[in-house]
């Protein structure tokens, strides 16, 4: 008969790989279950960065540089990384003739303002991490990838490409954004779809951007463009977004750096390296990330990039979960309850309720890339520099709410553009987005 594992880690992304180094530490026997054979290599599109020195998800991440290590001092532990660091200072939105809204300021550098995201080699972090639980006799299999899964009277199964069972009291799913276990489960029934997101990127040696250390985001454009330093120096990612099935990302990146004041940045530009590329089924997030003896981390649970933070924890949290409820002799629900309580505390209530309800019209359907530099242009002043995607709504939200009665006054065409965007129906917003999309949740 198949041996039984005290926990199954299904996913060896920074969640899994958190939880499968945890769950060695505790003594428990765990196994380690990826799809990717090399566990460092990172294909899906990761901007790699942490948030520091802010509060994120109930905690106050910071980095010792002299032991190398990322502290967690609220929930009280650090985590190794001794690989190549690049600091950023923030996050700016372009419009399309190269006006921004600052949140953070670049040229604070020279003042030593702090940075608050540390960009890492992520894939390194994870090895560092699988390492450690290897070490600690976590079995680790690669190129597997988990088919199917069931719950028995005394654990849970599951089975991967090649047949083979693994049987574990627990299982946790930490297998990304478009979960298969999450989905073979049933845990997708309960939650609204909110389209199918495809993302696209290349990247470029030799650009001269302005004030690069920060993540850009432009607008005005028929997909999201986004540009951000790499971790190489000179290195920067370009990449369009889009919920559409027909949007043109390859196309739409081409006009995107053929146009001014763009084409001045890459113009000595060359592309280096490969093209990376996702394609993401987005649903609301789930409000109990437990189900027959399967605990979900990080965006298995989630809509999409709770970022590295948000899989750390939740991984660290799940793993000191089971091992609890295995010293209890309580291997069911109420065992883990101490994660049930984290993730409604720290993820759920504050953000996940908001985001399931989330669903707004597209700027390009409103706004012209005319009105959008006139809006780029009302707020020069930088604002407070932030990673935390939450924070930086709410910081965009209080700029624009001080300009709009000079909005009212010099653009009043503008204005009701803004109004109307503000009432569209969010039904209709979500059905519109569905139905530009090529995937349905089940």
């Amino acid at each position: 008969m198949t041996e039984l594992y005290d926990v199954i880690i299904v996913g060896a992304g920074p969640g899994g790989a958190m939880a499968a180094k945890v769950a060695g530490e505790n003594g428990l026997k765990t196994a380690l279950i990826e799809r990717k054979t090399d566990l460092s290599a990172i294909h899906r599109i990761c901007t790699m960065i942490i948030n520091v020195d802010e509060e994120n998800f109930g905690e106050y991440i910071t980095y010792n540089y002299r032991n190398k290590r990322f502290v967690f001092p609220h929930n009280g532990f650090s985590v190794k990384y001794d690989g190549p660091i690049r600091k950023i200072y923030g996050f700016h939105i372009i419009t399309p003739c190269g006006n921004r809204f600052r949140i953070g300021d670049v040229k604070e550098k020279a003042r030593e303002q702090p940075p608050v995201g540390l960009m890492i080699n992520k894939g390194y972090w994870i090895q560092i991490m699988v390492d450690e639980a290897r070490a600690n006799g976590v079995e680790i299999f690669t190129n597997t990838n988990v088919n199917n899964v069931r719950k028995e009277s005394d654990c849970v199964v599951l089975t991967d490409n090649r047949g083979n069972e693994y049987r574990g009291t627990f299982v946790i799913a930490a297998d990304g954004v478009n979960s298969r276990i999450a989905r073979k489960l049933g845990f997708n029934k309960e939650r609204i779809f909110l389209g199918t997101y495809k993302d696209y990127a290349r990247t470029y040696e030799g650009a001269k951007i302005p004030e690069s250390d920060v993540l850009m985001f432009c607008m005005g454009w028929n997909t999201s463009i986004s540009l951000s330093p790499e971790i190489t120096e000179g290195h920067f990612h370009v990449s369009a977004a889009s919920y559409s099935v027909n949007a043109d990302l390859d196309g739409e990146i081409n006009r995107f750096l053929s146009s001014e004041p763009y084409v001045t940045w890459f113009k000595n530009a060359k592309e280096v390296g490969h093209r990376s590329s996702c394609v993401s089924n987005i649903a609301s997030p789930i409000p109990v990330p437990f189900k027959d003896n399967v605990l979900l981390v990080g965006d298995a649970g989630w809509m999409q990039e709770t970022s590295i933070t948000g899989a750390i924890l939740p991984g660290w949290s799940a793993a000191h979960a089971v091992t609890e409820a295995l010293i209890k002799k309580q291997p069911n629900k109420e065992g883990v309850t101490t994660y049930l309580q984290w993730w409604d505390k720290y993820l759920y209530q504050p953000y996940g309720k908001r985001l399931a309800s989330s669903g707004s019209a597209d700027f390009k359907d409103y706004l012209s890339p005319e009105d959008i530099d006139y809006l780029g242009s009302l707020v020069p002043e930088p604002q407070p520099a932030t990673m935390n995607f939450f924070m930086i709504m709410k910081t965009i939200g209080r700029a624009f709410a001080n300009v709009l009665p000079r909005i009212q006054e010099e653009r009043p065409d503008i204005m009701q553009k803004l109004m109307a965007m503000r009432s569209f129906p969010r039904e209709l917003a979500l059905t519109k987005r569905r139905r530009e999309g090529c995937a349905i949740v089940s």
